[in-house]
């Protein structure tokens, strides 16, 4: 009897450390993210301008956990913004891409993205379309600058579908 007896109190006192690491593994999780942020944040804080792969790689790190939580990049915000008028076009375009994956959710962020509509290089107008429809509704001010741009392209042509479906992204409808 006595060993059943030890057999329940085992059972329970690990259930309920059980109980007590599933309530805190969040907080270690978050903590971890919160550690990575910063990271990337130092990283392209600190990235010299030649340190192309260096800052590739902060933006898009900072944009994957802006999507998990904002407040985890709110500190990089000004950085990536910053990196929209940056000489190389993968850094603009991975800027663009990652303020609308986080969801920047200040005036600052939307207005880089639609001056980016007018970048010389394609693929960065094409990431800063699919950042302004990341942004949903915040990006409401921007429907103008898309309508126009995608007034005078071919249906079929790449960056028109991606105007399409921002639009709708951030407004709701088709056009």
């Amino acid at each position: 009897m006595p060993l059943a007896r030890l057999a329940k109190i085992a059972s329970a006192f690990l259930l309920g450390f059980g109980i007590i690491m599933l309530v805190s593994i969040d907080d270690i999780a978050a903590a971890s993210k919160k550690e990575e942020a910063k990271k990337y944040t130092d990283q392209l804080k600190k990235a010299k301008a030649t340190d192309v792969k260096g800052r590739l790689e902060a933006i898009r790190k900072l944009g994957e956990l802006g999507q998990i939580q904002y407040g985890y990049t709110e500190e990089a915000i000004p950085e990536i913004i910053k990196a929209t008028e940056d000489k190389d076009a993968t850094i603009r375009a991975a800027a663009a891409r990652s303020i609308g994956m986080i969801g920047v959710e200040d005036k600052a962020g939307v207005m880089a993205l639609t001056k980016l509509l007018k970048d010389s290089n394609e693929s960065v107008k094409f990431a800063a379309v699919e950042g302004l429809g990341y942004m949903n509704d915040k990006a409401t001010s921007s429907l103008g600058d898309l309508r126009a741009i995608r007034k005078n392209l071919d249906k079929k042509d790449k960056l028109a579908k991606a105007i399409d479906n921002a639009v709708k992204a951030i407004s709701g409808k088709k056009k």
